[in-house]
């Protein structure tokens, strides 16, 4: 098996249901999912996705960056997934400065290689990582954005109707209208259920301060990105002064990195993004570097089902991985691109039975949405 061809395809996917906004953006009407099609000389398939985070002309961010890295694959053999994944690291450094698609274009490349690598030893991938370390991948709902606090209740209940177990509010619509909405869905849904907040960095240390003793009145699961990274001393300082673990990560690139933030010790839970930090493979190092540093590790995904596979592959075997992330609001590319689609049984995500990832791209939903 030998890659003869490496296609970017980039599909705009319309909402019936917008997704409300956060502090990172504004209403979702239209999803943005930026693909990458590998095919091999014996006719097999496989996808990846990237994450073209800040990139202010994604299409052209990846066109790059895949245009510097195919030529180290076309002709390759996927099994050697670990060679290829170095290599590209390499010509990305090798540029004067970093470009704005590398990263996630490596991390779309570094998934299909590991979909392909499975497939042709009919193999799925958690067993080529090493194998299960747990046999259910307990998953949380993110789907409660800058929402009145009585319509985030009701929407906590859904949520928990939807069989999810665990529930992330968006916070940064000011400390006190944070606690409001935090103090309406915990009453809508008791004291079990575990509660995350992600401020999404919308505040400085002062705010996000008094923001993080209420949540440890409230008994939080952890309190995400409640600073912009910077040099970590604020994630420093809120580890110190609060009991609610500090996790934070998504938009960090390299295994590198998130070594950076362990060595400050600014992270309790790091939270790797699979199409922007290396894929697979970058997902698997920094797990590595997090154990040995007493972190603990949460896939961070966003309305991707390719994302949420791919990393929960990897989250089976990572020992301390805590729980994946997937969105509760239901979209055309939750529930069409990728067949079987995404399903949780009493909580958990459940992994698709097949070799790779265990799914297939339909190739019909990305032609109707191409862009």
């Amino acid at each position: 098996m030998q890659i003869r061809s490496i296609t970017p395809r980039h599909l705009s996917v319309p909402l019936e249901e917008p997704i409300p906004a956060s502090v990172a953006r504004p209403v979702t009407h239209e999803l943005a999912v930026h693909l990458v099609r590998v095919e091999c000389d014996d006719g097999t398939v496989a996808w990846g996705e990237a994450w073209l985070k800040d990139a202010e002309r994604p299409r052209e961010a990846l066109a790059e960056a895949l245009d510097l890295l195919t030529p180290l694959l076309l002709g390759a053999d996927p099994l050697d997934r670990g060679a290829l994944w170095e290599r590209m690291v390499d010509r990305l450094l090798a540029g004067d400065e970093p470009l704005a698609g590398g990263a996630a274009a490596l991390s779309a490349l570094d998934i299909a290689l590991w979909d392909l690598a499975g497939r042709s030893v009919e193999l799925p991938v958690f067993r080529l990582l090493g194998g299960r370390r747990i046999e259910r991948l307990d998953a949380y709902a993110t789907g409660i954005y800058l929402e009145e606090p009585s319509i985030a209740a009701e929407k906590a209940r859904r949520i928990l109707e939807q069989g999810f177990r665990a529930i992330k509010i968006k916070a940064g619509a000011g400390v006190e209208r944070d606690i409001e909405v935090l103090e309406a869905v915990r009453e809508a849904v008791g004291i079990e259920v575990p509660l995350l907040v992600d401020a999404n960095q919308a505040y400085e240390r002062d705010e996000a301060m008094a923001l993080g003793a209420a949540l440890d009145r409230h008994e939080v699961f952890w309190y995400e990105e409640p600073t912009p990274p910077g040099d970590w001393s604020d994630y420093v300082a809120l580890r110190h002064a609060n009991d609610t673990p500090i996790a934070g990560g998504e938009t960090l690139r390299s295994p590198g990195a998130f070594l950076r933030a362990f060595q400050a010790g600014a992270l309790d839970v790091a939270m790797p993004d699979v199409r922007l930090c290396g894929g697979i493979t970058g997902m698997m190092k920094i797990a590595e570097l997090a154990r040995w540093m007493g972190v603990r590790i949460s896939p961070h995904n966003w309305s991707s089902p390719i994302g949420a596979i791919a990393s929960g592959h990897a989250a089976v075997t990572i020992p301390g991985c805590l729980m994946t992330e997937l969105e509760a609001t239901p979209t055309p590319v939750s529930e069409r691109l990728i067949s079987p689609p995404l399903r949780l049984i009493d909580g958990f995500l459940a992994l698709p039975k097949g070799t790779g990832l265990g799914v297939t791209v339909d190739e019909s939903f990305v032609d109707q949405f191409a862009i």
